[in-house]
């Protein structure tokens, strides 16, 4: 599933996205999405090591992050994090 989206970019992030699709020769609705993933990626990783330090809890984390329990399961498979 597919959702169609708009945001504002501020300068500096524009200029950013305009250079790694000119360099890149990739559509910049790619690089978008690909910035959007890391970050998400990197917001996961900044949970998930929360849960390993016993700060939240797995459900606290799903939660944190808009998924079911159930779906973080994948998600951290996909990204290779073990469960402690």
């Amino acid at each position: 599933m597919t959702t169609a989206i708009s945001i504002e970019l501020d300068d500096q992030l524009y200029r950013f996205i305009t250079y790694l699709q000119k360099s890149k020769r990739i559509p910049s609705r790619q690089v978008t999405i690909d910035l959007l993933k890391a970050g998400y990626h990197q917001q996961v990783r900044q949970l998930y090591n929360q849960y390993l330090k016993g700060e939240i809890t797995f459900r606290r984390m799903a939660k944190e992050l808009g998924l079911e329990y159930r779906q973080l399961y994948g998600l951290l498979e996909e990204l290779n994090l073990p469960l402690a």
